[in-house]
This record gives structure tokens, sequence and C-alpha cells, in this order.
């Protein structure tokens, strides 16, 4: 066969239809062979882990992260149900390594790091040890998972969770047993939890029992039950968060948004088209060596993104990071055709699969570099440069500082007082003049200023300097502000203190009275 399976032979009857080998059970130790994948994710994620500066989604894991019990319960009651298990994850994980960004993303690498040796051992069960570790390699050299193994963010969570979950199901399906379920169970609650979107790949799950299982094999009714018991722990947390789906109405799935999204998913456009072309080369090859297999994999692959398009209108999720679970089963799909390629050169030899992936790895790893070099950005491509911006605001601060925000595009003001709160926490903070309700009172992420409506007008502020944060680039760095606010500000003389990626800093000095 083209993937040199790891199956026995099976003795065809005369003018039958072949029937697909049994799959003998991998060699005893070459499940160490994960820990080659293992470290490359985890020395690909680590570098440059803590060199990029936070962005507003990590801001926003910070905020919540540090709250009181209390605090935290009103902001989830709000907004953020969803996120409640990755954000006690990472509310344990800060008493004991801090805050650092570095030490707030390296759950997320290590995450991305597992999911790279558990899709190994995937690829060892359905195909073979080498497709496995291709696919594991291959995996953890896509753009998109450095990038979010770099996040304080759930995505590496749920993605590696999702590849325990499938890795769990097959061990149950290889051998049943009590504990064996109850593990695969547990995972499909742990992923729902942490991002309830991962279930999607339940249907991928159901393909494969389906397939490998007839109407009376006891299997089918422990997944079932498994499933059905999973589905008790996860639905509540639904029914609570569906009531916060405005918290995500801002995304799109136009035109564009649907031309953009492989490039979102890899991160590169060269790597979508590098794993995808050769996922569908691997799809053709798995389906025909592996047909019991080979479905349920495709479908792992596209359903869930197929599922959050045909789903917007009423769930909101047609984002790619909310889909990043499947890129484990791209890649798988992609190893079948790297390996495939080197057994259609050297049919018959059993090393023929090192062809493809000691030609196609490099070439890949070469070719995305730099995309790799893109995601480690800082600040993050298309993000505001707030840490400049307070690194000059905490060099030249004098005590007694205010600060106040120009947000020229309407929704920029909150994620730079949450910049400022997190880079500044160690240190005295200037104080904000126009802030009439925090975020921490309101429970949410937004604090609400003075002018707006159910709020108190706005009082001249008594700081003798105020330090501005304005999104816009006008000759007046007051323009875009409230009238009312704008007027208490031209009381000020306005020095530039540099301009930074969308983000322009300016020092207001009160005017000295008229004599």
């Amino acid at each position: 066969m083209v993937l040199a399976p790891e199956r026995a032979e099976v003795d065809t009857p005369t003018g039958g239809t072949p029937p697909e080998p049994e799959v003998q059970r991998p060699g005893r130790y070459t499940g160490l062979l994960a820990v080659v994948p293992f470290l490359a994710a985890l020395g690909i994620g680590t570098t440059g882990a803590g060199d990029r500066q936070m962005w507003n989604n990590e801001y926003a894991t910070w905020h919540a992260a540090t709250l009181s019990f209390r605090d935290l319960a009103h902001l989830l009651s709000n907004t953020d149900l969803v996120h409640t298990s990755y954000i006690m994850l990472v509310k344990a994980w800060i008493a004991v390594a801090g805050d650092s960004p570095l030490a707030m993303r390296l759950p997320s690498v290590a995450a991305m790091a597992l999911a790279a040796a558990f899709l190994t051992l995937i690829g060892r069960r359905v195909v073979n040890t080498p497709v496995g570790v291709v696919a594991g390699l291959l995996f953890a050299g896509i753009p998109a998972i450095s990038r979010y193994a770099q996040e304080a963010r759930s995505y590496a969570v749920v993605t590696m969770l999702v590849t325990l979950a499938t890795l769990l199901l097959l061990r149950a399906m290889e051998r049943p047993g009590r504990l064996r379920w109850v593990l695969y169970g547990v995972s499909l609650v742990a992923a729902g939890m942490v991002h309830f979107a991962s279930l999607v790949v339940l249907a991928a799950h159901l393909v494969l029992v389906g397939r490998e299982t007839n109407g009376e094999d006891e299997r089918r009714y422990q997944w079932a039950g498994s499933v059905g018991i999973a589905g008790l722990g996860v639905i509540p947390l639904l029914s609570f968060a569906s009531r916060q789906s405005a918290s995500i109405s801002w995304i799109k799935a136009d035109l564009d948004a649907v031309r953009n999204f492989p490039r979102e998913l890899f991160l590169s456009w060269t790597a979508a088209g590098v794993v995808v072309g050769l996922a569908l080369i691997g799809a053709l090859l798995l389906w025909r060596a592996h047909p019991r297999i080979a479905p349920a994999v495709v479908v792992w692959a596209v359903l869930p993104i197929v599922f959050v398009y045909v789903t917007y209108p009423v769930l909101h999720m047609f984002l790619a990071r909310y889909v990043l679970f499947t890129l484990p089963a791209w890649s798988l799909l992609a190893a079948a055709a790297i390996c495939g390629l080197g057994g259609l050169v050297l049919r018959g030899r059993s090393w023929a699969w090192a062809l493809g992936a000691v030609l196609l790895l490099p070439a890949f790893g070469y070719l995305v570099l730099p995309d790799q070099r893109e995601v480690r950005a800082s600040p993050v491509s298309g993000q505001p440069d707030y840490r400049g911006a307070i690194d000059a605001i905490r060099a030249g601060m004098k005590p007694g500082d205010g600060i106040a925000y120009n947000d020229v595009f309407g929704q920029l003001s909150d994620l730079a007082r949450e910049a400022v709160d997190y880079e500044m926490r160690d240190d005295q903070r200037p104080r904000d003049v126009f802030v009439a309700v925090t975020s921490v009172a309101r429970g949410s992420y937004s604090a609400r200023e003075c002018g707006s409506p159910g709020t108190p007008v706005c009082t001249a502020p008594e700081a003798e300097r105020i330090w501005l944060i304005s999104t816009g680039y006008g000759k007046d760095p007051l323009d875009g502000l409230p009238p009312e606010r704008r007027k208490l500000l031209a009381a000020y003389k306005a020095t530039p203190q540099g301009s930074f990626e969308m983000v322009r800093l300016v020092l207001l000095t009160r005017n000295a009275p008229a004599t």
C-alpha cells in the first residue's frame, strides 16, 4: 500500500471485495517517539514567548484572573461565562508562577506541546507510527500553533483537550473498560467547559464509532453513555452562556471573512496552501488504505468550520481561533500525503515514508519562517503599541499626575485602561481623571466615563499634568473628545511625547493663570 500501514495481510475470497485488514498494535516502544514532536512544539512555542507585549484578549484574561472571587462572579454574571474554567486555571497559575507575559503564556505553550504529542499517538494508532510522528512535527510548525501557544487565552488548551479526547476514545475502542470510558467522558467535559465549540468534534467521534462497530457492538452504547453523561456537565454552562452572546456580536461572516478564513486559521497563506493541498491528497490516500478511519479525520478537519459558518446567525462563532482544534486533523491528513509520496517513489521499502518527511518538512519550515516571525511581532499585527506609550509615561511621570483617554475610533479606550492597569501593576499609576464607574464596579471589562448616560457631569481635573493616550493623529490631540471633556482640557497646554503604533501620547500641562 502507498501508506505502508502497520497491518497484517488478510486473504481475500475469490471474486469478493478486499476487506480492510485488522490494524496491528503498534510496536511497544514506538509511542516514545511522541517525545520528538512534543519537544519540537515546546521549543518553537517557547522561542520569544515572553518578548511580545500583551494584547487586548490577554489583558482581559489578566483582568479577570486577578479579581477577587466576588468581583469575578460579578464579571462572569455579565460576560465571558464560557471562559470560567480557563480563567480559574490562570487564576491558580498566577498564584504560583506570577503574572509576567511569559508566566501567563506557559500553560498555553505546554498545552500545544502536549497536543503535538497526543496527535502523534493518534496517528500511530489510526495509520502508523511514521504518519503520527510527521503529523506531530507538521502541526508544531504551523504558525498559528506557535502564535496561540504564546497567548494567555484558552485556544491552546482547547486544542490539547480535543486531541486528548480523541486519543482516549481510540484507546477505549481498542480495549474497552470502565476507567477508559470515564476518562474519555471527563476529557469531553473539560473540553466543553473550556470552550463549548470544541464539542463539534463529537461528530467525528460518532463517525469513528459508527464505522468501527456494528449495531450490536457494546462499544456503541458505552460511547453514547459517556457522551450523554458529559453533556449533563456541559449543558448548564451552555444554557447560561447563551444569554451573553452579545459579547461576540462583533464577529463577521461576510465575504471578506470567508475569503480570509484559511489565512486566519493557519496565520499564513503559505501554511494554509501547503497543508490543505497535502491534506486533500492525504484524504484520498487515507480513504484507500484506511476507509474506516478516513471519514472521521475528514469530518474532524472540515465539519467544525462548516458548523461555525452555518450557525453564524445564531451563535456568532465564525472566528478562526474558535476552530483551532481542527489543525491536528489537517496535519494528520497532510502527514498521510507526505509519507505516501515517499511510498510512491520507493514502493515496497519499509522506510519509504522518510523520503517525503525529509524533503517536505524542512521545506515547509523554511517557507513559513517569515510568518513565524510575523506572529511574534510586538505589538500583535494591527494592535496598538500601548506598552511603548506606557513606558514613556513611566519614565516621565511625577506624583499627582493624571491620565485620560481619547478614543477617536470608539473602541480602544477600555483596552488602553486595561493595558495601563497591567503594565503599571507594580507602579504608582496616574489617576484616571474622567472615570465615573470602574470596570470592576460594573462587572465588565469596560469602565464608564463621566458625562455618559447615568453618570455625573465631568468636573475640572485637579491634576496639574495629565497624560493623554489618544488613538487619533489629527493636528489637535483633543479632536474626538466629547465637547464637555474637550472644554475642560482646553485649559492645558499639549506637548507631544511620541507616536507609537496606533497610539499617540500627549502630556497636558495646566496653563498658568492670566495676570
